[in-house]
């Protein structure tokens, strides 16, 4: 594998405040997105999102050249597992998406609502189900409060239809790696068991030479980063309050540098 390139940049223009981070070892390639924190806990002084992403990646750079899916994913849930205390309520949980590539296996293992694509794959990124309720809900709050008289700035400064969706978000976390949840469940790396059902694995077709690898802060995966940071940029222009074409959980902070961190990578493989 070579990275031919590579970007993280944070939502508060802050790199440390990142929760979303890109590795490359001689093995694997990974994209990793911590989960934005809803209980206001931190870890070893850093945000839940931020810590489940670092310990992930550290694991991800542990891991055996020949490991499986299933391995992985059992591999990286014991590190998480390890590094958290005891008897966390699932809403102070810190968990992490991620979508890593086998260079042995010539695998993509994706791990919740991060992405990839190589020529021949659609553009888009995909938002779990219950993320879609959730946006739509916000979205309704937003353009009442618009209708109303708010102006855009001031919704930009007190997010009111995030806060009307703040109980659904709380609560979802009883989604979390649990298949009674039905289509509303999805898998996470937060130290608890992933179900393999909720993981996806895909085989990378032999002619495929290039594969890039991206957080859900790229609506869209284009070909290289100019493309794909030019595209959700225009789409941050058009849609500062994420109501429409970004139709989100959040919307833009009040740094403007985006409505979520976003990593980019891409490689020849």
């Amino acid at each position: 594998m070579r990275i031919i390139e590579c970007s993280v940049v944070a939502k508060t223009g802050n790199p440390e405040e990142s929760q979303d981070g890109a590795i490359v070892t001689d093995d694997f390639a990974a994209v990793v997105d911590g989960a934005t924190d809803k209980s206001g806990r931190t870890f070893d002084g850093v945000s839940g999102g931020r810590f489940a992403m670092t310990v992930v990646m550290e694991a991800i750079g542990r891991l055996n050249a020949e490991a499986d899916c299933a391995q992985a994913v059992t591999a990286l849930t014991a590190a998480l597992a390890a590094a958290l205390p005891d008897r966390l309520p699932p809403v102070e949980r810190p968990g992490a998406v991620a979508v890593i590539y086998s260079a042995a296996r010539r695998e993509l293992w994706k791990i919740g609502d991060v992405g990839f694509w190589y020529a021949g794959l659609p553009h888009e990124q995909d938002q779990k189900p219950v993320d879609v309720v959730a946006s739509a809900m916000r979205a309704a709050v937003i353009r009442a409060e618009l209708i109303s008289g708010t102006t855009v700035e001031e919704l930009t400064k007190h997010d009111t239809g995030r806060e009307a969706i703040m109980p659904l978000l709380r609560r979802q976390t009883l989604f979390a790696n649990n298949p009674a949840a039905g289509d509303l469940a999805f898998a996470v790396l937060d130290g608890r068991t992933v179900p393999q059902e909720l993981v996806t694995s895909t085989r990378v077709p032999s002619n495929v030479t290039e594969l890039v690898l991206a957080s859900d802060g790229y609506p869209e995966i284009l070909r290289t980063l100019a493309e794909s940071e030019k595209r959700v940029r225009e789409m941050m222009a058009a849609d500062p309050l994420c109501v429409d074409v970004l139709r989100g959980t959040k919307g833009l902070t009040l740094a403007g540098v985006g409505f979520d961190d976003r990593s980019y990578l891409r490689l020849e493989i």
